[in-house]
């Protein structure tokens, strides 16, 4: 008993001093053969009540295999093979250890920068800023380039070279026509928050500066005109360490690439002033047609690109502006430290043609330390085209115009910079304390892109606020309800009323309330291409059970996440729509037709056991619905028992017993499994069935777990590539902590490792870590599915 003592303290112990490991396996992260039964030692920094309980739960399972098996060895050699093992467990976990801390700093596969919507959206594929050239989501290039000249030698900390066919020559710094650039910077560490980007910098042979760019939007989800800002804040801050004065300028500009959707589009500059006294310049193209275009990978050219800076008291820089050649501004600023004083005329001209920019220069006398904030702002002049009406963004209803708006965000660039700082530490606390360190990393990016993929717009006509969402990257579709749908958690945590208004357009153009008839009697499945909304029913991607299931499931989730259970969005005035679907899927189930799910790449499937999964637990949600809004509560039993008795179906047509019970991926697909991630809105709905959740314990989440690789567990067996979102539901579903966290930890893993260095891809190989696709499956908001497990919480 003594002995047995002594190895739960040692063991306890151990796991204690190794606690600011997020995650530590005794299966390593990095091997390929599954396992039936992981073990773990979980620990946090700080260790919780909840991290001593997976330590006593190891050790427990530790002592007890000795005991069985050793238990009947002469005392001596009892110890001796012992105190084999605990050595063993100890190098175990100072390799261990090792391994986890040297991937503690977050390297995401693209760093987001600038991010307020679909057509702004400037991104870092590399590790560092200087790493590579600032690119839209889909890898164009949008030329960026932040330089700062300290004591005569200029240091690049922001883009590449420069993009696209920039000033003819295809170079943009011409470091070798100039010996005074120096490339004596160091980026010294990356944080990607939830509304902010910084990174560090060491400058000088001697690291005699130390350097911060921070990128800020104002993506809070508790204040809609704040979130609508098509406005962010870009602050670059040196300290020198030397403790002496140095002559410092900082340059920062942004090429026309940032409006034009091809390079021989004709294009123009001009200064801008507000009335507040903010200068800048401002770069767009001359044809301005406004809504012209739509689809995946185009890029916005019309409106108009806006740059600018802060003066402050507290600063002695003089800011200088600029439009013209990029490449030529950025070298006689590398000579001079300036901007040239004679203009560029050379306008309007093509894109590609001496690749113009507009540029903002800060210029510092003798100092220390100081700071420059310079101001991003795009004016779209009308955001989206919705059946014959087009919509301003939300912002305008408040600002009116761009340069009020520019204002207004000068003036509050300190209360933002606060609220940005409070916000993202509660967030990441919250989100930290239930799945670690390598959860707030993921839902910080996650939140970033989710975001981003949203338009905030006033519609005119009902004098109400809508959102509009693209799908990017897999076909530019507007509101598509299976993109939604995988987001929706993120937008639930955060402000459910974000998600109530990307549903209610959808609703408005089934109910037929514009000029299209929609005939089908289940719910669309898109708008449109972004950013125009003019789908008729024949243009439809049908697909039946899916989306009325996803609509059903969302619904029933704002109605909980609102304090007064507020139903009066959809009822009454959309509750026969509502009540025609309900009445589909009641005919339809418990036996799916052969149709597509969300997974459409799959292609069709008949008797898709997760599809019939989402549809029997969206017919419960719907009966949850009818019995909240009091309609007739004989319909609304029936609903409920019809789900009750589907499930049972299920159970009957849909488990196999070899090699252990689990659910097969159609019904009369024998030898089959697949991830059943549609069954955790159940858990996250808090319905009281129509599954057994002891059940989907014991059969699922154990098959998914002997089915995992290095990176995760394939959708099914069919694959070896798995869908971001819906392992992170899968995790969820977990009512293991540990499982959850194992799940976690693979995403995290691949998302810190992988070659693909793309936005963040929702759909990877789980053996190599590689995107499915380096041009589909990314950058998309599906991504806000990782935060499935803080609906638990709330």
């Amino acid at each position: 008993i003594i002995i047995i003592i002594v190895i739960i303290v040692i063991i306890i112990i151990i796991t204690i001093v190794h606690s600011c490991s997020s995650l530590l396996f005794l299966e390593p992260p990095h091997s390929n053969t599954p396992s039936i039964i992981p073990y773990y030692l979980i620990t946090d920094c700080k260790p919780t009540f909840t991290s001593l309980l997976h330590y006593i739960r190891f050790t427990f399972t530790f002592v007890t295999v000795i005991i069985l098996t050793l238990g009947e060895m002469e005392p001596h050699r009892f110890l001796a093979v012992v105190g084999v093992v605990v050595a063993v467990v100890v190098v175990y976990i100072g390799f261990s250890s090792s391994y986890v801390s040297s991937s503690t700093a977050f390297r995401p596969p693209a760093i987001p920068l600038i991010t307020t919507g679909p057509f702004m959206q400037t991104w870092i594929q590399a590790d560092t800023l200087m790493g590579d050239v600032v690119r839209n989501w889909d890898g164009t290039p949008k030329g960026m380039v932040g330089l700062i000249r300290v004591d005569e030698i200029t240091y690049q900390f922001l883009g590449n070279n420069c993009s696209g066919t920039d000033c003819g020559s295809g170079s943009g710094i011409n470091h070798d026509a100039n010996s005074l650039y120096s490339s004596a910077i160091v980026q010294t560490s990356m944080q990607v928050f939830p509304t902010r980007t910084i990174a560090n910098f060491s400058i000088g042979q001697a690291a005699t500066m130390k350097l911060s760019v921070t990128f800020l939007s104002s993506l809070f989800p508790d204040d809609r005109e704040q979130l609508s800002r098509p406005a962010s804040y870009v602050t670059v801050a040196f300290d020198a360490t030397d403790d002496l004065n140095h002559n410092v300028s900082i340059y920062f500009d942004m090429t026309t690439e940032h409006a034009i959707n091809d390079y021989s589009e004709q294009v123009s500059w001009s200064p801008f002033t507000t009335p507040q006294g903010i200068s800048g310049t401002r770069i767009g193209t001359t044809s301005q047609s406004v809504l012209g275009m739509s689809g995946d990978e185009i890029n916005i050219n019309w409106g108009y690109l806006y740059l600018g800076g802060v003066s402050s008291q507290s600063s002695s820089a003089v800011l200088s502006h600029r439009g013209g050649c990029a490449a030529k501004q950025r070298e006689f600023f590398i000579l001079t430290g300036g901007l040239d004083s004679n203009p560029d005329t050379m306008q309007p001209r093509p894109a590609g043609m001496d690749m113009p920019s507009v540029a903002t220069v800060a210029k510092f006398g003798p100092i220390q330390r100081g700071e420059q904030t310079f101001i991003v702002a795009y004016d779209d002049i009308k955001s989206v085209y919705f059946y014959g009406t087009e919509f301003d963004g939300l912002w305008k209803k408040i600002h009116t115009t761009i340069l009020n708006l520019i204002d207004t965000v000068a003036s509050q660039y300190p209360s933002m910079l606060q609220k940005s700082k409070t916000h993202d530490s509660i967030l990441m606390e919250k989100v930290g304390a239930v799945g670690g360190e390598h959860y707030a990393s993921l839902c910080a990016l996650a939140y970033r892109q989710t975001l981003a993929a949203t338009k905030l717009v006033w519609n005119s006509d009902l004098n109400v606020e809508w959102n509009f969402l693209k799908e990017l990257s897999t076909n530019g579709d507007m509101q598509t309800m299976d993109v939604i749908y995988p987001a929706s958690p993120m937008l639930l945590y955060t402000n459910h009323t974000l998600l109530r208004d990307l549903l209610i357009p959808v609703l408005f153009f089934a109910n037929n309330e514009t000029w299209n008839n929609f005939s089908y009697p289940f719910s669309p499945h898109q708008l449109g291409k972004y950013p125009i909304a003019n789908a008729t029913t024949a243009e439809q991607e049908l697909m039946p059970m899916e989306n009325t299931g996803n609509m059903f499931l969302m619904l029933l989730g704002i109605v909980q996440a609102d304090t007064h259970a507020d139903t009066s969005f959809f009822y009454p005035h959309f509750w026969p729509l509502l009540m025609s679907w309900a009445e589909y899927l009641q005919a339809t189930l418990p036996f799916p037709g052969n149709q597509l799910c969300t997974d459409d790449f799959e292609g069709k499937l008949a008797n898709n056991t997760n599809l019939a999964a989402k549809g029997i637990v969206a017919l419960r949600a719907f009966a949850e619905l009818c019995e909240i809004v009091g309609e007739d509560k004989v319909k609304c039993r029936s609903f409920k028992n019809s789900a009750k008795f589907f499930a049972l179906v299920f159970e009957q047509e849909a488990v196999e017993v070899a090699p252990s019970p689990h659910y097969k991926l159609a019904y009369n697909m024998s030898n089959t499994w697949s991830i059943k991630y549609n069954l955790v809105w159940q858990k996250l709905l808090k319905l009281e069935g129509p599954f057994s959740w002891e059940k989907v314990q014991d059969y699922e989440i154990t098959t998914y777990v002997s089915k995992q690789n290095k990176f995760g567990t394939p959708m099914d067996l069919r694959h070896t590539y798995v869908k971001l979102d819906w392992y992170s539901w899968m995790a969820a579903m977990a009512d293991s902590e540990v499982v959850f966290r194992d799940v976690i930890d693979r995403i995290y893993l691949f998302a810190n490792t992988s070659p693909s260095r793309v936005p963040l891809t929702d759909l990877y190989d789980t053996i190599s870590g590689d995107a499915y696709n380096l041009h589909h499956f990314i950058a998309r908001p599906v991504i806000g599915g990782v935060f499935a497990k803080m609906l638990l919480t709330v």
